[in-house]
């Protein structure tokens, strides 16, 4: 029984060394201080350029561009005023890179370029890559043969852009 008393005893004393001192002497803690921070979204505006009419094709290659009508502006807002790196497609969506008149695609596809020498067939696109605001050179190619058919032809290309937020 002796045992028992004193191993008891030894257990409690060890319990009582093991418990912090606040919680066993009932001590209450101390001032805090609360952390905040905000991070605002960056976004990206793109302004696509106006339309590139070329008029009456000739045979052969037809090239547009210009400062009025063949220019991308983009203006990101910045991320907590750090300028963000932005990223920018060109690209036809819906015609498989053909300009049309009604459902009569021409005989090739519309190419696009943003340097004016190198080209992409619209349905494949071209990007754009920055850092802050930029304007952006366009250009559209449509290499027209012989025996295209009579008609209007037009094709839309759309601009998606985005922000590319750092890991």
């Amino acid at each position: 029984m002796k045992r028992i008393l004193m191993l008891g005893i030894v257990l409690v004393l060890m319990a009582a060394l093991v418990i912090p001192g606040g919680v066993v002497a009932g001590v209450p803690a101390g001032p805090t201080t609360e952390v905040t921070g905000n991070i605002t979204e960056a976004t990206i505006t793109i302004t696509a350029p106006s339309a590139i009419a070329f008029g009456n094709f000739v045979f052969g290659d037809n090239i547009g561009q210009s400062a009025t009508d063949g220019t991308v502006t983009v203006t990101p807002a910045s991320r907590n005023g750090t300028a963000v790196p932005w990223q920018l497609t060109a690209k036809d969506n819906d015609n498989g890179g053909y300009m049309k008149s009604g459902v009569t695609p021409l005989l090739s596809k519309l190419q696009i370029s943003k340097d004016g020498s190198t080209y992409a067939f619209a349905d494949t696109g071209i990007t754009y890559t920055g850092n802050g605001n930029g304007t952006l050179p366009f250009w559209a190619k449509q290499n027209i043969a012989g025996s295209e058919a009579v008609g209007a032809y037009a094709i839309t290309i759309t601009f998606t852009g985005a922000v590319v937020i750092p890991p």
